[in-house]
Parts: structure tokens; C-alpha cells; sequence
């Protein structure tokens, strides 16, 4: 597999590493000094893990997001004309306010965009990726998706109303800006036979300024729930280890994770798959809180499934053995939904048997040898536990309490072992099968006792 070399010391590392074995992983890409826009007008953010203000709704320390909350005039088209990304992927999703929290129910990726006449999609396998000729022209629509839909179309769902999009960006190249190394799309509005751009089109748009609210759970049923005995997070945790589920919507989130009831209630039927807090269409999800009070260090090891490499400017688009477009697994605050740390694909150690192996714990009981010379990711966990009462007045943190989040995007070539197949709450295992990630918890003095081969030993 290419994106790994062997060192000397027989641990094979991915490109990430430094030159000389034993190098630690950058976690994020530097950006590029450009005079390249990161928001205007139209596109608000960016969302990210270096915005504190914008860290929420889990996001991936991979990618990086903007938001436009708009209102379509009767009879208006809107296009947006843009260039596709230096990046792993891109999209568009628009969304719905469901149950108090925003639910994905259109979307278009970048695979699916077809280019304006010259020009190269550098998502497609087998074309180049690094083209100066990359220029698309998108239509947001009004209204849900007719059958068939319109090529090079997204629909906002909505009619005289606001609408709300995201516009997605994951790893960016190496060397390239968190845009990718182009500007975001540009909105063109047509009304009454007249164009509007730049702030005449948002003016028209009545464009929203700011970022998007933090959809979070009501606090009294927060409380309420984690004092629930069936509650999974926390002190009064009754499995011995952590437990991966896949998510499916908000309110069996609630249900599952602190009653106990992982089918929707009175009806004991499989749950709508409804992901909130902006997810992605092209993703699906999979969590396992987290106890550190049990024991301070959690262990996750697992197959890494095939992905596109794309990181180091790679000059062609190769999925012919991919599995996935792309696959990460993060910490986060389950409350306030602040993401501590990701791990992406390409930034992954695999060990010799063929695994990875990654350690999560606070810094401070970070193990000796969870090190990238000793092949171990790390993903620190957060001093604030859920962030509860960093969100709530009156409340206090659960700081024993996280939550690992693990992204599956985009199943290819047929790959079948994806979050993307559960559709039963516990098959998740059966699905995935040599795909399906173990957690185990231990003391540091445990793991540091398996020595700098722990990957063996487990």
C-alpha cells in the first residue's frame, strides 16, 4: 500500500512523518499564506477546529466549513460558480430543522459536478488532479428534488422561506490554503432579468451575517438523562468497555445513550436515519462513549479500510482500490460538541500486523508509549469531560465523560463493511465485520507495561 514506508525500525508510518523515523504527526495542514477570502457575504465561518466560536456540531479536525442562511426571491435563479478544491473532497449539503436540530436532506458531492467546458473534475479516478482548468457552475433550487433531478443542481428545500447550506472542504492539499488554494464559490443571482454579485446578490438574498447557532440539547432533559441508572456515560456505566453505536437520529441519541431504549419507543421498530447537528449525507457515523473514571486510558485498534491518497498533492485522482473516500475517528465533548482531536486516514500509523493502534487519554496521563516511534496514534481527550457547564450556567462538567466519533464517508468500489449498512441498532459488528474498530480501557502503568511493541501484544 503505498501511502506507508518501512523504517528502520520496522514500523511502517504514512507520508505524514517527518524525514528521519520517529517524527510525531502534524494533526492539521498548515495553510498557505494567500490573499485567498475565507468568508464573505455569502458564506459565513470558517467552521473549525481553529475557531473557537465555530467549534460545534462535531466537527472533523479534517475539514473545514462554511454556512449561507439565505432567502430565494419568487422567480430568482441562484448559481454558484466556483473551482473545484486541492483537496480529498468537497460538497454541498442543505438542511432542515428537525426535532430542534439541523438534519441534512439534499445534498451534491464533488464526483457528482460536471465541469464547465474545458475544464477537469480532479475527483474523478483517472484524471488529473492538479489542472489549472477546474471551473464548475452549480444551480441551488428551490424546493425538494424532483425525479429525475436536474444535472449540477442542489435543492434547499425549502419555498419562500430561508434556506441553509454548508459547503464542505476535507484535507485540503499540503501547502494549500483551507480553501483548498481557490476562492469559495461566488453566488450569482438573476431577477427580473437583472444579475446581482458580491453584496448586491446578498443584499437581494437578504444573506444572514454570522455564524449558525449551536443546536444543543435542552438543558433540564441533559441533566435528567445523565442521572438516568441506564445511562451509559458516566459513573454509573455498566459495560466494562466502551460500546460502538451507529448514529441515527437525535432523539434516539437521547433514548439509546442514556435510557437504554435503542429502538424508537412504543413502536420498538428499527430508527429513522436522521443524523442531526448538520451532518453530511455523504457521511455516516459511529460513536463509543467514554468512562475515564472506569480507567483513564482508552485503547482503540482496528482496519483501516482503503482510501484515495491525495494529501501530498498526488498529480492524479486513483480510487481504483478504495474502499472509502474517507474515514477519520475523533474526540469530542458530548454536550457542547466541541471536537478535541482527530486522526484522519492518511495520518494514520499502520503496525506491522496490518492495524492500527491509537490511545486516547488526557495529556497528562498520556502513556510513555503512545508515541508515533512506537507506532501508537494519540488523540488527547478534553480537560472538560461533556462541557456541560462550560455551555450552561448553574451546571457543572461531567469530566470523566467523552465521546469518540469515527466518520465513514463515501463507500467505493462495492466495499460493504461501512457504518453506511447498519440499519439495526447492535448489527454494527456483524456489518463491519473486520472493519469494526475494539475500545478497551486501561490504566497507564497497563499499557505502558506492553512496551514500544504494544501493537503485538495486543
Amino acid at each position: 500500500m503505498s501511502r506507508y514506508f518501512v523504517c528502520a525500525t520496522t514500523l511502517i508510518s504514512t507520508a505524514l512523518l517527518l524525514s528521519a523515523c520517529g517524527g510525531e504527526k502534524s494533526q492539521s495542514n498548515t495553510p498557505a499564506s494567500s490573499d485567498i477570502a475565507t468568508s464573505n457575504c455569502f458564506w459565513q465561518g470558517p467552521y473549525s477546529i481553529d475557531n473557537p466560536a465555530s467549534n460545534f456540531a462535531y466537527p472533523d479536525s479534517g475539514a473545514t466549513y462554511w454556512s449561507t442562511r439565505y432567502q430565494l426571491p419568487a422567480g430568482a435563479t441562484l448559481q454558484l460558480n466556483g473551482k473545484f478544491p486541492h483537496a480529498r473532497y468537497m460538497s454541498l449539503n442543505s438542511y432542515q430543522e428537525i426535532a430542534g436540530t439541523y438534519v441534512p436532506v439534499d445534498s451534491i458531492a464533488d464526483s457528482a459536478i460536471i465541469p464547465d467546458q474545458g475544464a477537469t473534475n480532479p475527483f474523478i479516478n483517472g484524471n488529473a488532479r492538479n489542472s489549472d482548468e477546474r471551473s464548475y457552475s452549480l444551480t441551488i433550487a428551490a424546493g425538494t428534488a424532483p425525479e429525475p433531478r436536474a444535472d449540477n443542481t442542489i435543492y434547499d428545500t425549502v419555498n419562500d422561506e430561508q434556506a441553509v447550506l454548508l459547503y464542505r472542504i476535507y484535507v485540503p492539499d499540503q501547502g494549500k490554503s483551507i480553501t483548498g488554494g481557490v476562492q469559495l464559490p461566488e453566488p450569482v443571482l438573476t431577477l427580473n432579468g437583472q444579475q446581482y454579485t458580491g453584496q448586491a446578490a446578498c443584499d437581494e438574498l437578504k444573506n444572514v451575517q454570522g455564524l449558525e447557532s449551536i443546536p444543543l440539547v435542552p438543558a433540564q432533559q441533559y441533566a435528567a438523562a445523565t442521572k438516568n441508572p441506564a445511562n451509559i456515560i458516566g459513573d454509573m456505566n455498566p459495560n466494562p468497555q466502551p460500546v460502538w453505536k451507529a448514529a441515527y437520529n437525535f432523539v434516539y441519541s437521547i433514548q439509546c445513550n442514556f435510557f437504554g431504549a435503542c429502538f424508537d419507543l412504543g413502536t420498538n421498530t428499527k430508527p429513522a436515519r436522521q443524523v442531526g447537528w448538520f451532518a453530511n449525507l455523504d457521511n455516516q457515523y459511529m460513536a463509543a462513549y467514554l468512562d475515564r473514571s472506569i480507567k483513564p486510558v482508552v485503547v482503540i485498534r482496528g482496519q483501516l479500510p482503503e482510501v484515495p491518497e491525495t494529501l501530498n498533492g498526488d498529480e492524479v485522482f486513483n480510487s481504483d482500490n478504495a474502499q472509502l473516500r474517507y474515514w477519520s475517528i475523533c474526540q469530542n465533548e458530548y454536550y457542547s460538541q466541541k471536537v478535541s482531536a482527530c486522526l484522519y486516514d492518511e495520518q494514520i500509523t499502520i503496525n506491522p500486523d496490518g492495524k492500527y493502534t491509537i490511545v486516547t487519554s488526557r495529556a497528562a496521563d498520556r502513556p510513555s508509549n503512545a508515541t508515533e516511534q512506537c507506532g501508537i496514534g494519540f488523540l488527547p481527550m478534553s480537560e472538560s469531560g461533556d462541557g456541560f457547564g462550560d455551555m450552561v450556567a448553574g451546571q457543572v462538567n461531567d469530566t470523566d465523560a467523552t465521546m469518540l466519533l469515527i466518520r465513514n464517508m463515501l463507500p467505493m468500489n462495492g466495499f460493504a463493511n461501512t457504518i453506511q449498512n447498519t440499519s439495526t441498532p447492535g448489527d454494527e459488528a456483524a456489518v463491519l465485520g473486520d472493519y469494526m474498530p475494539s475500545a478497551t480501557y486501561y490504566t497507564v502503568e497497563e499499557f505502558e507495561a506492553l512496551g514500544c511493541d504494544a501493537y503485538t501484544a495486543l
